[in-house]
């Protein structure tokens, strides 16, 4: 129903954000494949080429992506991200599993070796960029032994947060039909012991973030920020939406960080 992939041209997304920056300080790009950006037949752009005209060609403080495919992570558009200011330390890159052969069913283009690649380079290019992935739990031939290395794959790498899903079949899909459903009790299980994971590994990211300067635009909602890697920054002062200021963390909060008090401790 989707189509095939199509892309708006370099021209408009430049004059589009060259537009939205007269007005708001961060703008994200996203698409249904982010990363596929310019792999048309026509084109000789890529992602990491269309970054830097904005960069170039547009006054925007801060750019973010969104969710981008491993394998689109070139080294070209990591450097970029690692050497610009203005590009967010923020990177979203799909996981689905960790094991190779849930992988296989589900016809991803990309091996746990090669994810495993393009996440610890990030992390060395950027020590304190967010890192996050989308996972999914109970698919069809998820064996015990699967979930095991999947989850065992998720632990030794350096996500700072998780968004676990739970599959749900729908009717028609090649899956729905394949043998070895998982039954729910199961898929909810394993669930909760990914998003354990993932909520360990983020309060251990907001920890290391105690006693850094981040710079945050502020959100609508008082008091609150977003910082640069991802972080819900509780602020000692807001004076409104829209606004990018430096944030030294002081302390971590149930899901974010609070800004240092400026007020001598007695």
């Amino acid at each position: 129903m989707r189509g095939p992939n199509r892309f708006a041209p370099a021209d408009q997304v430049v004059q589009q954000v060259a537009q939205l920056a007269r007005t708001y300080r961060e703008v994200v790009l996203t698409g249904i494949n982010l990363g596929r950006w310019g792999r048309e037949a026509f084109s000789e752009m890529r992602l990491v080429d269309l970054l830097r005209r904005l960069l170039d060609e547009t006054s925007i403080e801060r750019l973010r992506l969104s969710s981008v495919e491993p394998m689109d992570f070139s080294d070209a558009l990591l450097q970029l991200m690692s050497e610009s200011p203005r590009i967010a330390p923020h990177v979203h890159a799909p996981l689905q599993s960790g094991s190779d052969f849930i992988l296989r069913r589900m016809h991803r283009k990309y091996r746990p070796q090669h994810y495993a690649d393009r996440v610890l380079r990030a992390r060395r290019l950027m020590p304190m960029a967010a890192i996050g992935a989308d996972v999914m739990v109970g698919f069809p031939g998820e064996t015990e032994r699967h979930f095991e290395e999947s989850k065992a794959f998720i632990e030794a790498l350096p996500f700072t947060y998780l968004h676990v899903f739970t599959y749900s079949e729908r009717p028609g899909t090649p899956a729905a039909a394949m043998p070895g459903a998982v039954p729910m009790e199961t898929r909810r299980a394993r669930n909760q012991i990914l998003r354990e994971i993932s909520e360990r590994k983020n309060r251990e990211f907001r920890l290391s973030q105690v006693g850094r300067t981040v710079k945050c635009v502020t959100l609508e909602t008082p008091g609150l920020g977003m910082s640069e890697n991802y972080l819900t920054v509780e602020l000692n002062q807001w004076s409104g939406a829209n606004r990018m200021l430096d944030a030294r963390v002081g302390t971590i909060t149930p899901h974010g960080v609070r800004e240092q008090s400026l007020l001598p401790v007695l």
